[in-house]
């Protein structure tokens, strides 16, 4: 447990101090008008953050979507268009922060909290787990290129990103390490109330269980217990089914609805965004045209492809389904104006990828190939989320 504890803490330490005092310093070294603007700089009539502890600690995360969790604490789905964030992480924001007093800023310091606790246990997971399928030489590195990769400063931020994997992996993991189908159900359960994509899950817990058929189907395993396994397979499906229905109940419009009216976003060919994105970068249009983001979101697209194919090959069938059912729900949204919107984000969740790259990573040129450009990113994304502006 020592060896394990180790490393992912003291990843945990040098990316949260180095954050802290990034946030602290890029302010100061570029200003810029931090004062809510209902376009440039929404704070969703959240206070603004600015003066004391508060504001130097807390102020720089009060960026885009951290500002509609804490509204979906504070209001519930008052607002329509916040209705595509699954409830769990602004309800244990909200429960957390009753703590701290409540209210907005106890909520956003809960948000924080939760986020940071989840990456912690996300790396101590992800180091045994890593551990355990390729061996223990390579579990620093699969750390070190998840925690800064480019967008990996969103494992810290008031987002949903490392609660979501954390669940996601431990899902994974106590059904491919453990056999044990009904917790990695549970998790899957709430993964999927955590981020619409959590129902993906049942695909990798569905090829577990036929993997180990013949323990299934064992004499020594019950009826009730081979039951409840096959109910833990389907889990994941049932909290995305919930969530849905939930939102029938309520009276909200329907998803698709939702996306296309406020996020530009309608369900369609899945490699559209792939071409209209090469479109824009190499022949013009109005599709992010000039962004850097969108060379970014289109290099993280392909990476994806090929670490899809690679965790078939080089690691396995049930990593290989979680990554290509992950990959088809991101490729289905389309957009005429923002193709590939936040690809370089959802990155974060194909724990798989960053297996593949501490393997590649052996070599000493591969390994400084990947993490010094990456940290560089890392740098230049989170100084632009610090200061308002879109990264993923």
């Amino acid at each position: 447990m020592k060896r394990t504890l180790k490393p992912a803490i003291i990843t945990f330490l040098a990316a949260r101090i180095l954050l802290t005092v990034w946030g602290i310093i890029v302010p100061r070294l570029i200003p810029v008008p931090l004062g809510p603007d209902a376009v440039l700089r929404p704070y969703l009539d959240q206070p603004h953050l600015d003066s004391g502890v508060s504001g130097l600690l807390l102020g720089p995360w009060q960026r885009f979507d951290t500002q509609r969790y804490l509204r979906i604490a504070q209001e519930g789905y008052a607002h329509e268009e916040d209705s595509v964030f699954p409830p769990l992480y602004p309800l244990a924001a909200r429960g957390l922060g009753t703590l701290f007093g409540g209210g907005p800023t106890a909520n956003l310091l809960a948000a924080t909290l939760i986020s940071n606790a989840a990456f912690l246990a996300l790396l101590v997971l992800f180091y045994r787990v890593v551990a355990a399928e390729l061996g223990p030489g390579f579990a620093p590195r699969a750390l070190l290129y998840l925690t800064f990769f480019p967008t990996g400063f969103y494992l810290l931020a008031p987002y949903s990103e490392s609660l979501f994997i954390l669940l996601a992996l431990g899902s994974i993991w106590a059904a491919r390490g453990n056999g044990r189908f009904l917790l990695a159900g549970l998790l899957g359960f709430f993964a999927s109330l955590t981020r619409l994509t959590g129902w993906v899950l049942v695909a990798p817990l569905a090829y577990e269980l036929y993997r180990q058929r013949a323990a299934f189907f064992s004499s020594a395993l019950s009826a009730p217990l081979r039951l409840k396994n096959l109910l833990g397979v389907g889990l994941p499906g049932v909290g995305t089914a919930v969530f849905l229905l939930w939102r029938w109940w309520a009276g909200l419009p329907p998803i698709n609805q939702v996306y296309q009216q406020y996020w530009y976003q309608v369900t369609g060919i899945p490699g559209t965004d792939l071409l209209r994105a090469l479109q824009t970068m190499f022949l013009g249009g109005q599709a992010r045209a000039g962004e850097f983001t969108l060379w970014f979101d289109f290099f993280c697209a392909v990476l994806l492809i090929i670490g899809t194919v690679f965790a078939f090959r080089r690691l396995n069938a049930t990593y290989g389904l979680y990554s290509a059912m992950l990959l088809l729900f991101m490729l289905l949204p389309v957009s005429e104006l923002k193709p590939l919107y936040s690809f370089s984000r959802y990155v974060l969740a194909f724990f798989p990828l960053f297996m593949l790259l501490a393997l590649a990573g052996k070599n000493g040129w591969v390994h400084r190939l990947i993490l010094y450009p990456s940290f560089i990113l890392y740098l230049y994304f989170s100084g632009q989320f610090f200061l308002w502006g879109w990264v993923a």
